[in-house]
């Protein structure tokens, strides 16, 4: 973290030199401070590496099975690695905000940006674009391990040239992408590490359980809880009956993150550092 330090105090001197505070110094200011922490690296690795593992398990497990086995299923089960990235992207947004205020940094953050909202928008672009690119590369990376491991059997290989596994591996990349805004909305409103991925994980989880409790009704539900739209409307070739299409899923988590950064940006600026 001095490293970190010391970057982002040379650039708050060398903004105040210049009497600029704006959005774009902020953006190149967060995005050095998150190449910085190596904890971002690990957990951006760890959720492609969680779904390199999923699609090439699927891929291995469906070998033996060659006689049942669609293209449907295994290009949704090669994506159900999304369930642990998820979680990890998510992490990685919530500690943007949260790593700061734990050690102190982010009054540095605020005496070289004194607009609070222009940081935090700072931070959500810079997350926004970073796991994009991860939440893309993982999306992907799930897709070819699940088509490379079956090759040479019987089942019919899920070509990214047909409409429905294009948009299913992209929406996914999408969906992990909105996690982590989520994440990075959560932190802001709790600013502590602990609770915010406690809250994530319970968010992901608890509204299943309650959707499941009401049986067939529980449709109605489960359209709006997060890890039922991943499995059942994002990460597949056909959304479940009752649901929302991949793309409007997508969208209600974009809406999710719009909501808790909001929330976040009105507390930000009413506490004290």
């Amino acid at each position: 973290m001095n490293g970190i330090t010391t970057k982002a105090t040379d650039y708050r001197e060398d903004g105040r030199s210049r009497g600029r505070y704006g959005f774009r110094q902020a953006a190149r200011m967060e995005w050095i401070k998150l190449r910085s922490v190596r904890s971002a690296w690990w957990l951006a690795i760890a959720a492609v590496a969680s779904m390199a593992a999923s699609g090439i398990g699927v891929g291995l497990g469906y070998r033996s099975h060659t006689p049942v086995a669609t293209t449907a299923q295994i290009l949704n089960n090669s994506l159900s690695g999304a369930i642990l990235a998820q979680l990890l992207l998510g992490a990685l947004g919530a500690l943007m905000m949260t790593g700061e205020h734990s050690t102190g940094m982010i009054r540095s953050t605020f005496a070289a940006v004194p607009r609070r909202r222009v940081v935090l928008a700072a931070k959500a672009a810079v997350c926004g674009l970073a796991t994009t690119t991860v939440g893309l590369v993982a999306s992907f990376t799930g897709y070819l391990g699940g088509q490379l491991t079956i090759r040479g059997t019987a089942i019919p290989a899920a070509s990214l040239g047909d409409p429905p596994v294009l948009r299913a591996v992209l929406l996914t990349g999408l969906y992990l992408s909105a996690t982590a805004l989520i994440g990075i909305g959560l932190g802001t409103i709790l600013r502590h590490s602990g609770a915010a991925i406690g809250v994530l994980f319970a968010l992901m989880f608890v509204p299943t359980i309650v959707a499941g409790l009401f049986g067939e009704g529980g449709v109605a539900i489960g359209r709006f809880v997060p890890l039922l739209m991943l499995l059942n409307s994002v990460a597949v070739i056909t959304p479940g009956a009752g649901l929302f299409s991949g793309a409007v899923s997508v969208l209600l988590m974009g809406g999710y993150a719009a909501v808790a950064i909001l929330v976040g940006g009105v507390l930000l600026r009413q506490r004290d550092a």
